[in-house]
């Protein structure tokens, strides 16, 4: 199986015929002793070979073993990905449900991010909406909102910031602790 690394020199020169060595270490910000060291342990494993262009131009091609383990590193990083969205989502149910069982029956999403999306997936059948920012917020709601971002402080309303929560549940880290 490819590393990261590995994986992001594969990329690089599937993206391009013709790549050099010292352009695969600029696109990739790997110094240029690793990339030929990446490169010949590549060659070796049967993942890219060489074609001589002429005595100082080497051409490198991703052979299909190379393609495979790129799609299976592709696959296995989505894959991965998406378990990490679901526990999320999960995660913001879990704190959704214990407001509503609290009496909270309406919600507010603040916030444009992707965490906002994960929680509005996290909302559904409940009662909510979604705003971009704090000004969008009216004082007449009787809703709990749920803020996407740390950065963001919501004064004067019932909120719950899940970033900084999600911190403290997959991390163990508290603002105090920063």
């Amino acid at each position: 199986m490819v590393n990261e690394k590995e994986l992001k020199v594969i990329d690089e020169i599937s993206k391009r015929e013709n790549v050099t060595q010292r352009e695969l270490s600029r696109r990739t910000n790997l110094s240029l002793g690793a990339i030929n060291i990446i490169l010949k342990r590549l060659i070796v494993r049967g993942l890219i070979k060489t074609r001589n262009l002429n005595p100082k131009k080497v051409e490198y091609i991703i052979t299909p073993k190379g393609v495979s383990e790129k799609a299976t590193k592709t696959y296995d990083y989505v894959r991965k990905t998406i378990a990490m969205v679901s526990l999320v989502k999960d995660e913001i149910a879990k704190i959704v449900l214990e407001e509503y069982n609290r009496g909270q029956k309406k919600f507010v999403i603040l916030g444009e991010s992707s965490l906002a999306d994960i929680i509005e997936l996290a909302l559904k059948g409940f009662e909510h909406k979604r705003v971009e920012n704090v000004e969008a917020l009216t004082k007449d709601e009787d809703a709990l909102v749920l803020v996407a971002d740390k950065r963001i402080v919501v004064n004067g309303f019932r909120n719950i910031n899940i970033a900084n929560r999600l911190s403290e549940v997959y991390w163990g880290v508290t603002d105090e602790e920063k």
